[in-house]
């Protein structure tokens, strides 16, 4: 059930990112995310249960479309195969009737959407709509863009089951949370980038020791260098892009990053006690 609702979550994030209507695009965002909290709801009451599970995904690579139209027939067979999944061992029967609810809904939705025009963002043409960048500028972005895009889904997975295994300590959740919760912000501005610029790239499955076992005073500590090394990352990038656009945008998540290191030390020290 973990993984399902992993893909659907992730599947209606990039459909939002490679769909060039808006308006249809948060659909797709708004749906993503309420399957990421179904996910949060499966993965809890399988903690509770102690029922075991890992954070294992399919390639998304057969989710790459030409056109709006073959993406929403995507869409539509991820959900009616989410409402046939019988591998619920571990959740909750009202857990289970509130995911029903909820894809019955999104299945009528989706049902109901008729766009159909050519998805650009893999064409790598590599321009910006609104602002102005050379080459070379592309392809700095680029590369950290593809690097970013990849990190955010790896703190996004292991912030999310850190957070279930810790459910008792409220202080150190609430961060989690927090932090889970940024970094899906982060994950969708970068492949938003990633989408207009044409280079839009997966995620894919990370190394269970990531996240399985991990000694989490130590954890935290490494994280919390992490962070302050993305925050250096991102204004050294700034510097060497010279967009002011773009620079302005790397500035704003260097101080983000400051922020998570924070929210890190918060976490750590409440762990502690």
């Amino acid at each position: 059930m973990v993984k399902q609702k992993q893909m659907n979550y992730l599947k209606f994030l990039y459909a939002s990112f490679m769909i060039p209507n808006r308006e249809i695009a948060e659909i797709f965002e708004d749906f993503g995310l309420i399957e990421y909290k179904h996910m949060m709801w499966a993965m809890n009451d399988m903690v509770k249960n102690k029922v075991e599970f890992d954070m294992d995904i399919d390639s998304l690579r057969d989710f790459k479309s030409e056109t709006t139209n073959e993406l929403i027939s995507k869409l539509i067979s991820q959900i009616e195969n989410s409402l046939k999944n019988s591998n619920t061992n571990g959740v909750d029967e009202e857990t289970l009737k509130r995911f029903k609810s909820d894809e019955d809904y999104m299945l009528s939705v989706l049902k109901t959407l008729n766009d159909d025009t050519k998805i650009t963002a893999f064409d790598e043409h590599k321009t910006l709509k609104n602002v102005q960048i050379t080459p070379e500028q592309a392809d700095a972005f680029n590369f950290f863009l593809v690097g970013e895009t990849f990190k955010e889904y790896e703190l996004i997975t292991i912030y999310s089951y850190l957070k279930a295994h810790i459910n008792d300590n409220v202080e150190a959740v609430n961060c989690f949370a927090d932090l889970a919760s940024d970094s899906i912000y982060h994950l969708k501005r970068f492949a938003k980038y990633a989408a207009e610029l044409g280079t839009l790239s997966f995620v894919r499955s990370i190394d269970k020791e990531k996240y399985q076992n991990v000694e989490m005073v130590q954890f935290l500590k490494e994280n919390i260098e992490e962070e302050i090394g993305a925050e250096k990352e991102c204004l050294i990038l700034a510097e060497k892009i010279g967009n002011d656009d773009l620079s302005n945008f790397l500035l704003f998540i260097s101080r983000q990053e400051v922020y998570h290191a924070n929210l890190l030390e918060k976490a750590l020290s409440h762990l502690k006690k």
